[in-house]
């Protein structure tokens, strides 16, 4: 039986988080953005024409020069075996591995008191093969690729449609994984009774919003959570009687369209995210029914940040969501290394230092979604230096070189979330 969808951001709204209307079959990739009409030809790597920035050379030098010899030693430079079109698994796989907040938590055992033997479903066995496996992928004796076959198995039992030697979606795959460890390290082993009333509506936004996110932590509450998982404020606005309904949901990742017939320029994240926060009417089938008027009326409905993980996720929509005609966007979308501001994109005024992420990991796919190759590059949290992961394969790379045609899914590190080198 199919593993059911994970819960935590189910929203009817077509632009965010359409995961199985646009997964292509057998592929290994979906998305698709709101609006997109011109579907790209075959991917050609293509990273950002600005100059390196200075020291970069320098940097990609020195890490070649080392990477030898850490690989040798492990710490995390370590390949992780295909055992059958699992590239998809291994690109995620590698990226949560130089994840900060995890690996802290796996090589420090802080997970082993949080494994939940009562509500989850594995009963912790997901989370332990990954802790063992990332273990493995930082051993200072780590030499060759890493056999992934314990923990597939263990996906497998945990969510069935990753059954077999298929190729899959690198996004969805995410989803189901980090739903599964978030399950089995929930510090939650006895479910409480849902609450059926509505939050108040008269209660200010932010009251709203930390009530809805107390409820939420009654039944979902792990470290998987904690990094991952931030909340978005929905406003649906009556275009009769101005009534505003706002809603607050909690998400796993910002499934971003790539918007299409720009003029010029080149496209942005900034662009993508625009295009994810604009406001939007509702009218025709569409209309719902307003709270205030009794009737389904034109509306107009925006979404905004407000709560903002430590680690972002951002998916890029590159995949047609149509049946019968699948294509892939190979458009260059530029993103910052450093500093990503998400403040123009926040619901209300930030009282704490603004949100800013650095990114630390990219998922990319080439090829066509029929057929195609997942890689990954990531930024080892100890050292700060990039390399380049493809299966079996590690090698040196530049933190520019990660910004090109095939990134897919990014992951940004929260400034402030941590420190900036990890003390392992």
């Amino acid at each position: 039986m199919l593993k059911k969808r994970p819960t935590p951001i189910l929203l009817s709204w077509k632009h965010i988080l359409d995961v199985s209307a646009s997964t292509p079959s057998g592929g290994g990739a979906k998305g698709g953005g709101r609006g997109v009409t011109s579907l790209a030809g075959p991917s050609s790597r293509r990273s950002l024409a600005t100059p390196p920035a200075d020291g970069d050379d320098d940097d990609l030098a020195q890490a070649r020069r080392g990477s030898t010899a850490d690989a040798r030693n492990g710490l995390g430079l370590v390949g992780l075996r295909n055992i059958g079109n699992t590239c998809f698994m291994n690109s995620v796989l590698q990226c949560l591995s130089n994840t900060r907040v995890l690996l802290d938590y796996i090589r420090k055992d802080t997970y082993q008191k949080d494994i939940n033997n009562v509500t989850s479903s594995m009963k912790g066995a997901l989370f332990k093969a990954f802790g063992e496996l990332i273990k493995e992928l930082w051993a200072s004796d780590s030499s060759g690729p890493v056999n992934t076959a314990a923990l597939k198995s263990q996906i497998q039992r945990f969510a069935p449609r990753f059954m077999g030697y298929s190729q899959q979606d690198a996004q969805e795959f995410l989803r189901y994984f980090l739903e599964g460890l978030h399950e089995d390290v929930n510090r939650v082993t006895s479910k409480p009774k849902p609450i059926t009333t509505d939050i108040e509506d008269s209660l200010p936004d932010a009251e709203k919003a930390a009530e809805a996110w107390r409820r939420y932590l009654r039944s979902e509450d792990s470290l998987i959570v904690d990094a991952f998982v931030g909340q978005l404020k929905s406003t649906l606005k009556c275009t009769h009687c101005g009534h505003c309904s706002v809603t607050f949901d909690p998400f796993w990742d910002l499934s971003l369209p790539l918007p299409s017939g720009r003029n010029s320029g080149a496209l942005r994240l900034s662009h993508c995210l625009e295009a994810f926060t604009k406001e939007e009417t509702l009218d025709g089938d569409e209309k719902p029914k307003c709270a205030k008027c009794k009737e389904r009326r034109r509306c107009t409905k925006s979404f905004s940040i407000q709560r903002f993980p430590q680690v972002l996720v951002i998916h890029l929509k590159r995949f047609s969501p149509l049946e019968r005609f699948r294509g892939k966007l190979n458009t260059l979308v530029e993103f910052p290394l450093e500093g990503l501001d998400l403040t123009p994109y926040a619901s209300e005024a930030q009282s704490g230092p603004s949100p800013r992420y650095n990114l630390y990991a990219v998922s990319e796919h080439s090829g066509t979604p029929y057929s195609g190759h997942y890689t990954a590059h990531c930024k080892n949290p100890i050292d700060g230096r990039w390399h380049e992961y493809n299966d079996s394969r590690v090698s040196a790379a530049s933190g520019r070189s990660a910004v090109s045609a095939e990134a897919y899914v990014l992951f940004y590190e929260r400034e402030g979330g941590s420190s900036q080198r990890s003390r392992l």
